[in-house]
């Protein structure tokens, strides 16, 4: 896999990246609220050996500084060092906290000893940091001391005393904030990656083929909001006429959701032959065109209520006649398998010379199995990008192959080609 896999995978599983990254701020926010405010007083020392006037003499004692400088890292973290401090303070600590509060570190190659305490209180820090420094000084002193009048081989100076801290040394919120960023983008990416791996969503028309193999022909892809999509709509709109009859065209959906769409476009393209076209609106999910009209439709017709004609909605912008839905209920799916929608569809097929019906996507009602047989053509809508393999399979062994005529795959839709029912007059 190349840069621009990665990228494509990244564009497709943004909301992925974007809430494990949250996530890992989120983290970092909590973490961080749950640290202490902490300042840290430091003080440096310096180390020198009693040495002679020559300059070799205070070679050697400067190497024999640097020599003890390793050793006394160790005193001034000392259990000793720190119960006299907390003698000295009274101080109610013990001296594990105490030790654990005392660093002590040396730059290379010198003899300098820099002492830090860390506390949540700034006075304390640096009344602890002096208090250890003197008392560090003091341990040295006794155990560089072989004779009691004589003066300490070696001896430790204050080179600068611990200030007051003024600003907070921890925690560090820049650096847990950017830890968790790029965490967040690393996991992210990881999650992002291993989801688009395992993911059987088809996504591309040459996916599809190769799941509908031979059996069912692409007849279209449309984009929807692209420029082409309009031409190839007309090539779909060629290929139904020049395998045959196309006076009623029955549009199902193979993915979860109706797709209304594409049924919409189709009927204009037909209108656009100057031809006659009705859109029937037989989906009883309520997803189809005409899912905010109001009036008697289908469903009416269907129960003997309303006849044909007085159903029918003119949709003057797109050129074509629309007859709703309307009331469904209950009986409504069932009613599709009836005489009167045979006859509903027989008067329709008298007044119009192109007769689209759109019906419930397979895998939520047999309605498309139900009307088929009514029907000249049945094309089978795939939504890329919203549908699995699993899905399309059974989908496709639901209502059969032999009964398809073609699937049209559908991508990137935008905004419907216009709100059916809120724009009409009735005929």
């Amino acid at each position: 896999m190349g840069l621009t896999d990665y990228l494509k995978i990244a564009r497709r599983r943004w909301p992925i990246i974007i809430a494990v990254l949250a996530l890992c701020l989120l983290a970092a926010g909590v973490y961080l609220r749950g640290q202490p405010t902490v300042y840290v007083a430091s003080s440096s020392t310096y180390v020198s050996m009693a040495t002679g006037t020559s300059v070799n003499d205070s070679y050697q004692g400067g190497l024999a500084a640097q020599g003890r400088v390793r050793s006394y890292l160790g005193l001034a973290t000392s259990a000793t060092v720190a119960q006299r401090v907390i003698d000295d303070l009274s101080i109610g600590l013990s001296v594990e906290d105490v030790r654990g509060r005392i660093t002590a570190s040396s730059p290379p190659a010198t003899t300098t000893i820099i002492i830090s305490v860390t506390d949540e209180n700034p006075q304390l820090a640096r009344d602890l940091a002096n208090t250890v420094v003197a008392h560090f000084r003091q341990l040295v002193s006794e155990l560089e001391t072989i004779e009691r009048a004589a003066a300490p081989a070696a001896r430790v100076e204050v080179i600068d005393k611990a200030g007051l801290p003024t600003t907070p040394a921890g925690p560090q919120r820049t650096r847990v904030y950017l830890i968790g960023l790029l965490a967040g983008l690393a996991l992210g990416g990881l999650a992002a990656f291993l989801r688009d791996r395992t993911d059987r969503t088809l996504r591309t028309s040459t996916e599809l083929e190769g799941v509908l193999g031979a059996d069912i022909p692409i007849l279209g892809i449309i984009d929807e909001g692209r420029p082409g999509a309009l031409g190839e709509t007309r090539r779909l709109r060629t290929r139904l006429l020049r395998d045959g009859d196309a006076g009623t065209v029955l549009v199902t959906s193979l993915s979860p959701r109706s797709r209304p769409e594409v049924a919409q476009a189709l009927a204009k393209s037909f209108a656009d032959t100057g031809h006659t076209v009705v859109l029937v609106d037989a989906d009883t999910t309520g997803a189809g065109s005409s899912r905010e009209h109001t009036g008697p439709g289908l469903a009416a017709v269907l129960r003997g209520s309303t006849p044909v004609p007085d159903a029918l909605t003119a949709w003057p912008t797109a050129g074509i006649t629309v007859l709703p839905l309307g009331a469904a209920d209950g009986q409504t799916a069932d009613l599709l398998a009836s005489d009167r929608f045979a006859a509903a569809l027989a008067q329709l097929r008298a007044d119009f010379d192109h007769v689209l019906i759109e019906v419930a996507p397979v895998a939520q009602a047999a309605d498309a199995i139900t009307v088929a047989p009514h029907c000249e053509h049945t094309l089978g809508i795939i939504e890329l990008g919203a549908t699995s393999i699993p899905q399309l399979r059974g989908a496709v062994a639901t209502f059969g192959a032999d009964g398809l005529t073609g699937a049209v795959a559908y991508s990137k839709p935008g905004t419907s080609l216009n709100r059916l029912i809120g724009k009409t007059t009735r005929r």
